[in-house]
């Protein structure tokens, strides 16, 4: 007995011993291409704007000041979002200095642990393949790599989400046994609550919801323990909540009815789009699996009657799981691309496990879907290539001298023709492998084509993108600020700002504004009327101070941090010395007329930079050479 035991024993220990060594050099290989796409060269462009500018403003100022409750932007509450995204960066900062390199650090970490999460995730519900082809498939989407490398709450909200969710599969694997499963659940939830708002607890809710529904099985929402849920989802995000809402007893009103509610159901934020705006974004955000994944799904959909078969709820809580957020945000009023960014999580296990067809040895033909879309990237090289041929359009070159710097018109061309090429030469190469390849060599090829297809179009891209980033960033503005004579003059923009400014500069930058809104804080735009009105009388009636929610703002050189144009020619002559103002082409004239006496110092491809001094005060111009 004992001796026929032993073999079967030794067995086992060594099947788990190679599982263990397969799932070492998965996650090995895993963590060095994520490491490849969003590591590497990180700190080489600088911040962006308005959003990459802004976030990392917030959080130098969060550790700045010592202010871990209420976050500031050029030196004014900024309550639009939580405070969890900003203290990720602010400890970065703390860690490692001020640094564009430092700012990207959280994002990029959190996507490299949510590839983790996808591979533990796929290889759960399926297999160890399907968790490695998952976590490549994710870590080389398009979308993905844009938000791991930017200074925004996308990354992280799509990292807690999943944490969310994948505790759910697992509870509901585990038969709701496990009750640290549920921890984990609601902890999640409540974390990704003040990462960014009602979405964070939404999201998991709905998703969740929608798939039980499908299956016909919405009662066992009751399997979870929903009182020491409750508890946890409090404990995590209740502390910040109420801390916050005492120093700013608007904010609860705001936090859910403005910039939750009205976002969601109206057009205030600027940010529409119509109810098909996330397909092109799909397409392109996950390129080049979108193709494959489109056409495999339509001919899996046709078979929806076996959805509700017990041995297909990992498809449907997939394809729920992508589902929710689509139609979610589709309905909203406020449409961005980075809304999406949690749907590529089961998108891109959905799209290993269809893989798994590849690799049938059985099959006579190869699937439809992949000769598809090796086509489909075929015609898309071919119409990229095409496309310069566009630009010559007068009305397109309009467009495009308005949004995009002069610098980058000339590199726009032939990055277009090239990259076409390049897509179109995989797509026929993929087509011509299936015909000949048998299906297991195949798999692996062709899999391998894909992966690549993403890191070679960006590296196509690396030259426009520094062009477009160095001409949008303020970073070169700051420097030549900081070097020339005028380091020291206040900084003002003339219904005009550049989120990235105060950040550079490290330190407030002035608004002459009607309403705010160039601050892209809709908090600080709401408020800007008791910012008016808050102080004493100065000269000639000028407010000597402001302050937003009751908080008081720094003033620069003695005059306040925002202020309207009635008020500028009066603080000028006050303030005994000259100021800088920024602002677009289109307002020179205005500003002219405003003041009377100006001169030009440097130019920008959206903007300028003029000096303005009180009567009487020496004149003298600087040119940027």
């Amino acid at each position: 007995m004992k001796t026929a035991q032993r073999p079967a024993s030794l067995l086992t220990s060594d099947l788990n011993f190679s599982m263990a060594q397969a799932s070492t050099r998965q996650v090995l290989l895993l963590c060095a291409v994520a490491a490849c796409v969003f590591f590497v060269g990180l700190g080489r462009l600088p911040l962006t704007e308005p959003d990459e500018g802004r976030n990392a403003e917030v959080a130098r100022e969060m550790l700045d000041s010592g202010d871990w409750i209420t976050p500031h932007y050029d030196t004014l509450p900024y309550l639009d979002k939580p405070a969890a995204f900003f203290w990720l960066v602010a400890a970065s900062f703390r860690a490692f200095g001020f640094s564009e390199w430092a700012a990207r650090l959280p994002s990029a970490l959190m996507a490299l642990a949510t590839s983790l999460l996808v591979w533990f995730l796929a290889r759960r519900i399926f297999d160890q393949r399907t968790g490695l082809r998952a976590g490549l498939i994710w870590v080389t989407s398009p979308l993905v790599i844009i938000f791991a490398r930017n200074v925004i709450f996308d990354m992280p909200l799509t990292f807690f989400v999943t944490v969310a969710m994948v505790s759910y599969w697992l509870a509901e694997a585990g038969d709701f046994k496990h009750p640290w499963r549920d921890v984990v659940f609601f902890a999640a939830m409540g974390i990704a609550a003040i990462t960014k708002g009602p979405v964070g607890f939404l999201l998991p809710l709905l998703s969740i919801s929608a798939y039980l529904a499908l299956r016909g099985r919405l009662r066992d929402l009751r399997k979870l323990r929903w009182g020491l849920g409750v508890l946890v989802f409090l404990a995590s995000a209740l502390p910040w909540f109420v801390a916050v809402s005492a120093r700013n007893p608007d904010f609860p009103r705001y936090a859910f009815w403005q910039e939750s509610l009205l976002r969601f159901a109206t057009g205030q934020a600027r940010r529409s789009g119509g109810p098909l705006y996330y397909v092109p974004v799909f397409l392109a955000g996950c390129l080049p699996w979108s193709f494959f994944l489109l056409f495999a799904g339509w001919k899996r959909l046709r078979a929806w009657r076996e959805l509700r078969r017990e041995d297909r709820k990992s498809s449907v809580f997939l394809f729920t799981w992508a589902a929710v957020i689509f139609v979610f945000f589709s309905i909203s009023r406020s449409k961005l691309p980075g809304y999406f960014l949690p749907a590529t999580i089961p998108l891109s296990i959905l799209m290993a496990h269809v893989w798994a067809d590849v690799d049938m040895e059985e099959l006579d033909r190869r699937p439809d879907w992949l000769t598809a879309g090796f086509a489909a990237l075929v015609a898309l090289g071919l119409l990229m290539s095409l496309s310069p041929q566009l630009l010559r359009s007068h009305n397109l070159q309009f467009l495009a001298t308005k949004k995009l710097p002069p610098a980058l018109m000339p590199l726009i061309r032939p990055a277009l023709l090239f990259a076409g090429l390049m897509l179109a030469g995989l797509g026929v190469l993929g087509r011509n492998l299936s015909a000949r390849l048998r299906p297991g060599t195949l798999s692996t090829v062709a899999f391998a084509i894909l992966v690549l297809t993403t890191p070679l179009l960006i590296a196509r891209w690396v030259v426009p993108l520094e062009v477009y980033s160095a001409s949008s960033s303020s970073r070169q503005l700051a420097r030549t600020i900081l070097q020339s004579p005028e380091r020291d003059l206040p900084v003002y923009g003339y219904y005009y700002f550049r989120s990235g400014l105060p950040f550079y500069l490290r330190r407030p930058v002035g608004l002459v504004t009607q309403g705010a809104s160039e601050l892209t804080s809709n908090y600080v735009a709401l408020r800007w009327h008791s910012v008016r009105q808050a102080g004493t009388p100065g000269p000639e009636g000028v407010a000597q101070s402001n302050n937003v929610a009751g908080l008081p703002t720094t003033r620069i050189n003695g005059s306040p941090l925002l202020i309207d144009s009635s008020q500028l020619a009066a603080l000028v002559n006050a303030s005994g010395s000259p100021w800088l103002l920024l602002l677009r082409g289109d307002r020179v004239a205005d500003l002219a007329q405003t003041l009377g006496s100006v001169e030009p110092l440097w130019d920008g491809w959206d903007y300028s930079v003029w000096k303005v001094q009180g009567i009487g005060q020496e004149t003298r111009i600087y040119r940027l050479k």
